[in-house]
This record gives structure tokens, C-alpha cells and sequence, in this order.
């Protein structure tokens, strides 16, 4: 291989060397960029196949054609996920973007299986196909097939959104309508002690919210004896607005100041006061300072010991657990008896802080309590034949797609009716064994 370069190229003369070596690197990524492409290709056809044969076996059994949120449909998607280690909505969202691009987008479709773009790109565009007219995919297709194969996954929204807009101009309205019924908020956890809160609504509302955050935040940011960044800042004026909204009854609907107009004149607007609610666990010893292991937030993961002392300061009840120092079994805990009792719940929710079917994160007390064996089978009420689960989960596993058993360890064991298998390991390990007493008084 030789190289153009000359030796009046510049002021350190030739570098032909050099120039072969880009060359060959630019060379071999690109190789590596489409076996990965091809790789995705493949997986994503796999996936595809698994699911158009679920769903006729489902079809078959039933004699009814599946709807999205049926539990066969919820159930598959977790299978896959399993076996994949990534979310049932990630494998949902592929699916529906795969057998989009594979049903209207054979061109683009094509140049992905060839290994030219990658499953990012290709998705992107399957998202844009949404509204519009068959009659309009011909061009859409052969422009979105150019696209994903020269421009990044981003680059490829925006331009074929701005493309069904104009091959379906007065479909666009409708498409924002139906966009947004979608609206949501997801909360997931982040590093060293924090979590990201998202809020998904329409483009006007999220600017509106986020100039009326950031312009109270520069009004504080110029105060006397101010420190705090304007990111800093933001983050607190936000968080002060939703927790201390929610914790003020909402003003009457004749008020000028009634904030609840999004919601309606149903009964959220004359909803009581809300108190948020977290499940925090908190050794003894970090509890009196007498060190700074850390606590465990519920659904987020670990929070830093200080942080941990402010909430017991704060807080209005707390339950005591004595736990074993050896291997951290739980050996006794306060509890008033009930249906199923309160300690017994917070027992449970200590073994498993969220949703220990799906991987939503639904924190345990937000979730159902379910009878690994069933009452009428009968399952007793007890650690070790109960489980946190939230509702769709609780749902797949008595519409029967899951097998779920307890381990002796309290390791959970989901096997579906596929044969994939997720072990889901506890908290906290439990001894079944006569608790021992609790002191009258507690060590904090």
C-alpha cells in the first residue's frame, strides 16, 4: 500500500506511514461496525421469530388474536429479557420497532440485514412511520434507507420526522393528540447515592416547566450568602415544588391560584394531602453514628450514611429488626397483627425492596403481596410462601406462564412456561426459627 502523501505537505515532511495506518483503522472499523450491525440483525430477527410463534401458539390455545397487554404477550417479553439481562420494556420496544421496519420499511429492512446500519438507526426510523398512509411509505422508505446508512440515529428522527410531516402534513395534529396520551414519569437510580426522575409530556409543557424551574432558580441564585450552582438550584426548586405541592390540599376550583387545572373536576383536585412515601433501611450503628455503613433506599439502591441520620430525624415511624451479624438473617421485628400482619409486611419488604417478578422497580410498598402458593392450594401465610409483586407480574403468574417456587435461602425462582429461569436474590436472608425478644427500648 502506498500513500499520496508528498513532502511538501507540511512542515515536518512526508508521512506516508501515517497515512496507511488511518487508513487501515478507519478500514477495520468499518468491518467491525457491520459484523456488529449484522449481529444486532440477527438478534433482532430471532426475536422476532420467537414472538410471531408465541403469539399463533397463543392464537391456537385461545382461538383469539392477542392484544398488547395481554400477560402471554407481557410474559414472552420477560422471557427474552431474562435471557438477554435487560428490561421487558426495552424488549417490548424492540419488538414493536422491528416488525415495524420489517412490515413497512422492506427497503430500509434490507439494507439492516446486510449489516449497513445499525438496530439504533433502523429503529428510529420505525418510530417515524407512525400516521402515516400506505401510499406514502414508498418514499419515506427509500429516504430512510439512504439516511440510516450516512447520518447517526438522531440525525435520522429529526429528518424523517420533518419528512412524515410533510408527506402528511394534516396528520401531523392527530399524531401529536395520540403522542400525547402517552405522557409518564419514571424514576431509576443512578450512582453514588442518587436517581434520575424523568418526566416524558408534550414539548410546550416541558419547556414551560423548565423556564418557570430555571428562571426561580436564577432569582435565588442572586441572593446574599448564595453558594449553590444553577443546576444545584434547579434540582431543589423542583423538588420542592412537587413534594411541597403534593403535601397542601389542593386550593377549591374557583380560585384564582387553583394549580390542578391539567387534572379536571374529578377527584384529584379535592384529593387530601399526600405525604410521599420511602422504605429506608438503616443499620443500628449507622442509626447512632457509630459508623457509616451505608442504608438502602428501596427501589434505588444504597444511600450514604449522613443522608440515612437526616431521614431518622425527620421521620414520624420506623419498625425495628434485629438482624443476625453473621449472615445477616432477620431474627425478630416489631409487628401489630393483622390480615396479613404489618410486620410480616415490612418483613417482606425488607427481603425484597421492589418488585421481585418484573424488573420495574416498583418499590415493595406501592406493590401486591402474593401467595407463592396459592390460598386455596392451601399456601400458608408465611415469609416464605409470600412475595412482592407488582400488578402485571401478579397477573402473568396466575394466568399461569410462570412457575414460581421459594428457595430455602429465600432466593425467588421464575420459571416460564419457555424455559428460561430467573433466580431473584433477597435483600436480606431470612432464618425460620422462634424469634428471639426485642429490647423494650431501641439502641437509637
Amino acid at each position: 500500500m502506498s500513500s499520496s502523501t508528498s513532502a511538501d505537505d507540511g512542515p515536518g515532511g512526508p508521512t506516508p506511514a501515517l497515512d496507511v495506518r488511518e487508513a487501515l483503522f478507519t478500514s477495520a472499523l468499518e468491518q467491525a461496525d457491520r459484523v456488529v450491525n449484522t449481529a444486532e440483525a440477527m438478534r433482532l430477527q430471532v426475536m422476532l421469530a420467537g414472538f410471531d410463534a408465541m403469539l399463533l401458539e397463543e392464537q391456537a390455545e385461545t382461538g383469539r388474536a392477542l392484544r398488547p397487554d395481554d400477560a402471554a404477550v407481557r410474559a414472552f417479553c420477560l422471557h427474552q429479557a431474562n435471557v438477554l439481562r435487560v428490561s421487558r420494556h426495552a424488549v417490548e420496544h424492540r419488538i414493536d420497532d422491528g416488525r415495524t421496519a420489517r412490515e413497512k420499511l422492506p427497503t430500509t429492512w434490507a439494507v439492516f440485514i446486510d449489516g449497513l446500519t445499525s438496530e439504533e438507526a433502523v429503529r428510529a426510523a420505525a418510530r417515524q412511520t407512525i400516521g402515516l398512509k400506505a401510499g406514502a411509505l414508498p418514499e419515506f422508505d427509500a429516504k430512510a434507507a439512504d439516511l440510516v446508512q450516512t447520518v447517526k440515529a438522531t440525525t435520522v428522527e429529526k429528518r424523517l420526522g420533518l419528512l412524515r410531516d410533510r408527506l402528511d402534513p394534516d396528520g401531523a395534529i392527530e399524531r401529536h393528540e395520540h403522542a400525547a396520551t402517552r405522557r409518564w414519569v419514571s424514576a431509576r437510580p443512578d450512582s453514588d447515592g442518587m436517581a434520575i426522575l424523568e418526566v416524558h409530556s408534550t414539548a410546550i409543557d416541558v419547556a414551560a416547566m423548565y423556564d418557570g424551574i430555571r428562571q426561580a432558580a436564577i432569582d435565588l441564585h442572586g441572593r446574599d450568602g448564595e453558594h449553590r450552582t444553577l443546576g444545584q438550584l434547579m434540582a431543589d426548586v423542583a423538588t420542592d415544588v412537587v413534594l411541597h405541592g403534593l403535601a397542601v390540599p389542593a386550593a377549591e376550583m374557583g380560585d384564582p391560584a387553583y394549580p390542578m387545572e391539567r387534572i379536571g373536576s374529578l377527584k384529584a383536585p379535592h384529593r387530601k394531602a399526600v405525604h410521599a412515601t420511602v422504605l429506608v433501611v438503616v443499620p443500628a450503628d449507622t442509626a447512632t453514628g457509630a459508623n457509616n455503613t451505608p442504608a438502602e433506599l428501596a427501589g434505588m439502591g444504597a444511600i450514604d450514611a449522613e443522608t440515612a441520620r437526616q431521614i431518622i430525624g425527620h421521620t414520624k415511624s420506623w419498625t425495628r429488626v434485629e438482624v443476625d451479624p453473621i449472615d445477616d438473617s432477620i431474627l425478630g421485628i416489631d409487628s401489630h397483627d393483622r390480615y396479613i400482619p404489618a410486620g410480616l409486611k415490612k418483613l417482606l419488604h425488607l427481603r425484597s425492596p421492589t418488585c421481585t417478578g418484573d424488573d420495574c422497580g416498583l418499590p415493595a410498598h406501592r406493590a401486591d403481596i402474593d401467595h407463592v402458593i396459592r390460598v386455596e392450594h392451601d399456601g400458608r401465610t408465611r415469609h416464605d410462601n409470600l412475595q412482592v409483586l407488582c400488578r402485571k407480574s401478579h397477573q402473568m403468574k396466575d394466568e399461569g406462564y410462570f412457575d414460581v417456587q421459594t428457595l430455602p435461602d429465600g432466593t425467588i425462582r421464575w420459571h416460564d412456561k419457555w424455559g428460561g429461569n430467573r433466580l431473584v436474590q433477597p435483600g436480606l436472608t431470612m432464618k425460620t426459627r422462634t424469634p428471639v425478644a426485642l429490647p423494650e427500648e431501641p439502641p437509637f
